[in-house]
């Protein structure tokens, strides 16, 4: 199983991998053979770390055209890359991923045009710290709903993201009932709580049917 990782704003994949290092053994465990990572760059070079190791956003604040030039690298990686089961993400990335799943979900012609790949409809998507893109060219593409299974893992303590927002993209899901994941947590990170495996572990089983 190939899943897609999609890394938050002003972040890089090895920040994401080491976020998320837990999920690895974790969801092999779960689904009872090998998960492997894909870990891409965002498009979109921003303030490096301290360390000096570089970051990248997948849109920049003001979103300009930024957002065509992010389904056309996205559409590259599935079909380098792929097939991808699903995909998972961590705040923007998040956000991406699940709007990802909603386009793939549609014909080609309601898509935008610079996602060209003809890779299937996710099964699955994680959503850490997800929200609601609010730039109005992308609203069409939450419409009338996203069917594709995500579970929202959302921290209702988040310094940085508020709780509402997130809340936005679970209403976008047609069926978000028990997907929801509401902890109180330090920061803005990934929570890798017990709570939150157990929530994940019921998740892939449901939707994969394990």
């Amino acid at each position: 199983m190939r899943l897609l990782f999609l890394h938050g704003y002003q972040q890089s994949p090895s920040i994401i991998q080491e976020e998320t290092g837990f999920l690895q053994p974790l969801l092999s465990q779960i689904v009872g053979e090998d998960v492997e990572f894909v870990y891409p760059a965002a498009p979109f070079p921003s303030t490096p770390r301290d360390t000096g190791e570089p970051t990248y956003s997948w849109w920049p604040e003001d979103g300009n055209e930024a957002y065509r030039k992010t389904f056309a690298h996205l559409s590259d990686i599935l079909d380098r890359d792929g097939p991808f089961a699903g995909a998972v993400g961590f705040s923007q990335g998040a956000t991406l991923a699940s709007l990802v799943a909603a386009l793939l979900e549609k014909p080609q012609a309601e898509r935008p045009e610079e996602l060209t790949s003809t890779h299937a409809p996710f099964r699955f998507v994680l959503s850490f710290s997800g929200y609601q893109e609010d730039d109005p060219r992308v609203q069409q593409y939450y419409e009338p709903g996203i069917t594709t299974p995500i579970l929202h893992f959302i921290n209702s303590t988040d310094p940085i993201l508020a709780e509402d927002r997130c809340m936005r993209l679970v209403n976008s899901c047609i069926d978000s009932d028990g997907r929801v994941v509401s902890y109180a947590g330090e920061g803005h990170r990934v929570p890798a709580t017990k709570k939150a495996k157990m929530a994940l572990g019921r998740f892939l089983e449901d939707v994969l049917e394990l």
